[in-house]
């Protein structure tokens, strides 16, 4: 099974612009699963719902459907890997 850990796996979703900004949000306590914050270190898996509150204040929440097997995703092929169930702001 392939493991990505979540802020590198946020940053090729281009929900963040750089894996550094996406760690931040985490250290934060900005990124969540089940409601408990979560370390840049974490492993996403399929199926994980994240909540996620960007630097300007929006929410979203996103579900994690597959975890890509190389180092760059492009956009067209991002809806492949997440599913963007809800946004705010």
């Amino acid at each position: 099974m392939l493991q990505v850990r979540i802020d590198v796996y946020l940053k090729l979703m281009g929900i963040f612009n750089t894996r550094s900004v996406a760690g931040k949000a985490c250290k934060a306590g900005y990124i969540s699963i089940g409601g408990l914050a979560v370390k840049s270190s974490y492993s996403v898996q399929n199926g994980d719902l994240l909540e996620i509150v960007k630097p300007d204040g929006s929410r979203l929440s996103v579900e994690v459907l597959e975890i890509p097997s190389g180092k760059q995703v492009s956009r067209k092929d991002r809806q492949a890997y997440c599913r963007i169930i809800g946004m705010e702001g």
